[in-house]
């Protein structure tokens, strides 16, 4: 590709070579490259590949109401909220793992349009029964529909309806004792690398998720403070020596790259993604998401919900759900507080 490139035979333009690559990885890689080096204007490649997968998948749905009523829900109620949700994380969450979802609820969406015209229905005909009859106990199905439901009933389009699935945290998270080993395990392993010795114990001692890890950079490191400090939300987070050391490493390490990210992905610019570091995480024996939840629950049960919210930067409703999980009582903190 790079060579048609040079050679003038494949346009340099971002549509051009999403339809020239075999494959996702490689389109993010050139253009991410290419953006980086100035090549390309800036743009958005993981909507861009997205738009692009769109209009083709688009195209092999059959029946032209079906492409009608798909373009509408991804265009004013997906991509809509995918947007609003990445501005108000400020880039904390994946595009490419979202994108990713938002072409699997597509998919589901447009199985169940297929349902429903082969049984010669139309969505405003075709009963709950029915619906109920074709969701097969898929968690991934159900994630799709419901929301999907629930537009083309604000739509009326029709009246059926998925419940969303209920969060369910108890029992799926880690007794304290197996927490606090496997702390004492990623403290203690000095052949571990900084990357997942770093990660796994922000998730064993503050509970931050993988998302967030990710897209930490060398400016929320205070590495001229003894201990190191991290600034995760309003307050910083004064870390233990081994873990402070392994951020500051990071830290170094991040001084080469302008973005500054700890954990640099393998595209130009980017941060490493959720993914892999779930992978190292788990070959540790470390299941990010039980232990988020073991710490969390601790976390509140010790502390007020407000301040964990201002040390780790998650929403008030947020801390004191947790709270409420975790079985903490503090009506008395503000009196408490206020006594000398």
């Amino acid at each position: 590709m790079l060579r048609e490139l040079a050679e003038g035979t494949l346009p340099l333009t971002a549509d051009a070579i999403i339809t020239r690559a075999r494959s996702g990885q490689s389109v993010a890689f050139l253009l991410s490259l290419l953006v980086r080096s100035n090549v390309l204007p800036e743009l958005d490649v993981e909507t861009v590949r997205f738009d692009h997968w769109f209009e083709e998948w688009l195209a092999t749905i059959e029946a032209a109401d079906d492409r009608l009523i798909l373009r509408r829900y991804c265009t004013w109620e997906l991509l809509r909220s995918t947007r609003a949700f990445r501005a108000v994380s400020q880039g904390l969450s994946s595009p490419a793992a979202g994108f990713q979802r938002q072409r699997a609820a597509l998919k589901h969406c447009a199985a169940l349009l297929h349902e429903i015209r082969s049984q010669h229905e139309t969505l405003a005909t075709f009963s709950q029964r029915g619906l109920d009859a074709f969701l097969t106990g898929s968690p991934s199905q159900r994630d799709a529909l419901a929301p999907f439901t629930r537009w083309l009933r604000r739509h009326r389009l029709s009246t059926l309806h998925v419940e969303f699935r209920t969060s369910h945290l108890e029992g799926r998270h880690y007794e304290s004792d197996h927490r606090w080993q496997m702390a004492r395990r990623f403290l203690s392993d000095l052949d571990m690398d900084p990357k997942t010795r770093a990660a796994g114990l922000l998730v064993l001692l503050y509970g931050l998720h993988l998302t967030r890890i990710v897209a930490l950079t060398r400016d929320q490191v205070d590495v001229t403070s003894r201990p190191v400090k991290l600034t995760i939300g309003a307050e910083p987070i004064e870390l233990p020596e081994v873990l402070g050391n392994a951020i500051a490493e990071l830290a170094d390490t991040s001084r080469h790259r302008p973005e500054g990210w700890l954990f640099p992905g393998r595209n130009p610019g980017l941060h490493l993604t959720p993914g892999p570091l779930s992978r190292r995480l788990r070959q540790q024996g470390l299941r990010s998401g039980s232990a988020r939840t073991t710490a969390l629950i601790e976390l509140t049960r010790q502390m007020h919900p407000r301040i964990v919210s201002d040390l780790l930067g998650i929403t008030a409703a947020s801390a004191a759900a947790w709270s409420r999980l975790a079985s903490g009582d503090w009506t008395d903190y503000p009196k408490l507080r206020a006594e000398p």
